[in-house]
Order: structure tokens, then sequence, then C-alpha cells
């Protein structure tokens, strides 16, 4: 038979107990949440040594931000995404950007004109015909872009419409203008590899590190393509010069 003495001994072993499952799960989400408390964040800024120079036309082109797992970590589930590229005035607008592997881009008309796309890249080509628009879904056509890569898209009826998309095995992708901020956050601690691209730059590659309350890196990407002095933002060089090079890189 218990006595209140042993019941009372009872209790306060219970509590006891209690108090150290609390500690243990309180200690446990704090290790958990400082997991999910690492980070890469930095600056990117573009040295234009061609196309472009360091003015208004420049700074309309946005630097991609990329950050690929390189130590088997895995990055957060995301319902593929839709992107849209709408042409007017015989341009591609944006013409660059970035995506993950499996999103789709959408191109639709707002010129009173015909267009039609066709793309060159590493994989299989996409080609179609837009419609003027206005005209019940014939102006627009969507693209699953399920390979990763760079895919250049054209107009056969326009030389000077063009536009480029990168295509990444990563979810984590922020653009940002240049001299701009990016930050990639709740990333699970571990070496990185973060992916910079710019229209008229080759693309690099940096060795980073997520942690917790990271120094921001200071990156520069290098933009050396076309002649200098450009005024429009979507004259890549000359388009068609730029074609027969990349057709002729297929090519080989």
């Amino acid at each position: 038979m218990k006595t209140v003495q042993d019941e009372v001994t009872g209790g306060l072993k219970a509590r006891q107990a209690d108090r150290l499952v609390v500690g243990a799960l309180a200690v446990l989400g704090l290790y958990s949440g400082a997991l999910l408390a690492a980070e890469v964040r930095g600056t990117v800024n573009v040295d234009y040594q061609g196309l472009f120079q360091q003015g208004e036309a420049a700074m309309q082109h946005p630097v991609s931000v990329a950050l690929v797992p390189a130590a088997g970590q895995r990055p957060r589930p995301r319902v593929a995404d839709r992107r849209t590229i709408e042409i007017i005035g015989n341009r591609m607008q944006p013409a660059f950007m970035t995506i993950q592997q499996g999103d789709s881009v959408e191109f639709i008309n707002r010129d009173d004109v015909y267009h039609e796309l066709f793309s060159l890249s590493s994989g299989k080509p996409v080609k179609a015909r837009l419609g003027k628009a206005g005209q019940h879904g014939d102006a627009r056509a969507t693209f699953r872009l399920d390979q990763p890569g760079t895919i250049h898209f054209f107009c056969r009826i326009h030389n000077k419409s063009y536009a480029r998309i990168d295509v990444v095995e990563t979810p984590y992708i922020q653009m940002v203008e240049p001299g701009g901020e990016f930050a990639f956050t709740g990333l699970q601690p571990g070496h990185w590899r973060l992916r910079l691209a710019g229209p008229a730059a080759e693309t690099e590659w940096f060795e980073v590190s997520a942690v917790t309350l990271p120094p921001p890196l200071h990156l520069t990407l290098v933009s050396r393509g076309g002649k200098a002095g450009r005024s429009d933002p979507g004259d890549f060089d000359s388009v068609d010069l730029l074609y027969r090079r990349i057709d002729g890189e297929a090519a080989q």
C-alpha cells in the first residue's frame, strides 16, 4: 500500500521527468531551428567591358543568382511555375530570365503582326507561330522546359527579337539588379554552389557555405560582349550575329 510520502515522491519524480522531456524538446527545437537558419547572402556588381556601359540602359538588365546544392542538401519542393515573355514592338520582354527545370514559359504576342518563334539550344528545339494580338489564343504559345541549359529564342521574321532563358536544377533563384542584394534563407548548412549569369556575360560559379549569420558576399560578374554605347537594352550586340554564332556552335 502506497503511503502519502510515496505519492508525494512519485509526483515529484513525474514532474521532474516532465521537465526533462520539455527541456529536451526545447533543445531539439533550438537545434532544428539553427539547422534551418543557415543563409547565403550578398551583393552582385557587373563590370561592363563591352556591349553595356554603366548607365541607364545597362541597369535594365538583371543578374540571375541561383543557389545549387553541393553536399547532398535537399532543396525545398516547389510547384512548377509559369513565367511570361511578352512581344511588344518586335522585342521580347524580358529578354533574359532564369527558371527551374520543369517550369513553363508563355510567349504572348502584343503586336498586330505575326511572329514565328524558334529556339537554339543543346536540347530539343521548339517553334511556334504566334498570331496577331487579340486573335483568341493564337497569339500565345507555352513551352515546358525540362532540360537544364541555356535556350536562345529568336523570331524568323524580326531579326531583332530575342530572349535568353537559363534552365537550372534548383528552386533557389533570384533576379537582382546590378549592384543589388540577394539572400537565400532557411537553408541546410554546408557547402553550396552559387551560379551568376547575365546578358552578354559568361556564367560564373562560386563555392559558398551556408551558415548562421553569414558575412555578406561581394561578387562581380564581367560583361564583355558586343559594342559599347548601345542605347537599346534589348539589342544584344546584333541579334543576327548572335544567331549565326550560336547556330554555328550547335552545328559543330
